[in-house]
């Protein structure tokens, strides 16, 4: 695990949570949509990976990945370890478009090393029709993108990457293969910007899920992989056993912890674990010495 990893946990976040609302931080307290179901027959069809699904992906995906070899040996660890990290995930072309829009929307709201030295973020910083942020602050602070608000750049970029890749039948079906997991029955899916300074999310039971699902997570960082690797700067996401006595509504208490996984971030990675209904996880608070958001 990351050194030095500290659990996000209600006492730990009561100050800042008690600041921002001084401050009068526009909270929204966003309920998960539900899950959208999928009709196998129509949507998945087979399993089978047809050409034309390998040519739809190979548009995205970095080709090292659409190989049956690759794809062989990345379900094979998936089975043995039930998570995996695939690093530089996009092709260099879209790679590359989404690295250049988040690290100029970080120089333009000021999420750089060199401003963060000088004075502590904004608690608006970043926040746009498009972009709102979380809450309650409490148990979480991000901020996440509305498309239907503002074609607020990296966000349309994003988005346009959710509707034609994420949420595609030919990635559906990839993922089958990837994980050996039987066909999806719905999806849910937000693309979220976690902020240095500022934003967090904190492990408590009302998360739980009464299934088991598969989390794909794609992340975009600034930086080198070592100053995100140790842990210092925060934004992991670490996965933590639940206890069966506590309430819907508590708080994951610190003394209770007990970790499954912590995943690093990485920039153009795509980040798949297998959580059971017993596994919680939260975003640890992601520091002021981060190399960005």
């Amino acid at each position: 695990p990351p050194a030095h990893m500290e659990n996000a946990t209600l006492n730990r976040l009561k100050s800042i949570s008690d600041d921002a609302h001084c401050r009068g931080t526009p909270f929204h307290t966003i309920v998960p949509p539900p899950s959208i179901p999928l009709q196998n027959e129509d949507q998945l069809g087979t399993a089978t990976l047809t050409s034309d699904d390998l040519s739809h992906l190979s548009n995205y995906i970095n080709e090292t990945y659409l190989t049956s070899k690759s794809m062989a040996q990345i379900s094979q660890q998936f089975e043995s370890q039930s998570s995996i990290q695939l690093r530089n995930f996009l092709n260099p072309k879209w790679a590359t478009v989404i690295s250049q829009a988040t690290s100029q929307r970080d120089d333009t709201d000021e999420f750089t090393q060199q401003h963060l030295s000088n004075s502590p973020p904004s608690y608006t910083a970043g926040v746009t029709p498009s972009w709102t942020p979380v809450g309650p602050p409490h148990k979480q602070r991000y901020l996440t993108f509305d498309s239907t608000k503002d074609d607020d750049e990296p966000g349309a970029t994003l988005a346009t990457l959710q509707q034609s890749l994420l949420q595609s039948p030919p990635f559906f079906k990839y993922l089958c293969h990837l994980t050996s997991l039987s066909y999806a029955l719905g999806y849910r899916g937000r693309i979220r910007r976690f902020r240095p300074g500022l934003d967090y999310t904190v492990a408590h039971y009302g998360i739980l899920t009464k299934e088991s699902v598969l989390d794909a997570t794609l992340c975009f960082v600034r930086g080198e992989e070592e100053e995100w690797e140790n842990g210092d700067c925060g934004g992991f996401e670490c996965y933590i056993a639940a206890s069966e006595e506590e309430g819907a509504d508590e708080v994951y208490e610190e003394e209770d912890d007990s970790e499954l996984l912590s995943v690093s971030c990485s920039c153009n990675t795509l980040n798949l674990v297998y959580r059971d209904p017993g596994t919680m996880r939260f975003v640890k608070y992601v520091g002021s010495s981060a190399p960005g958001s």
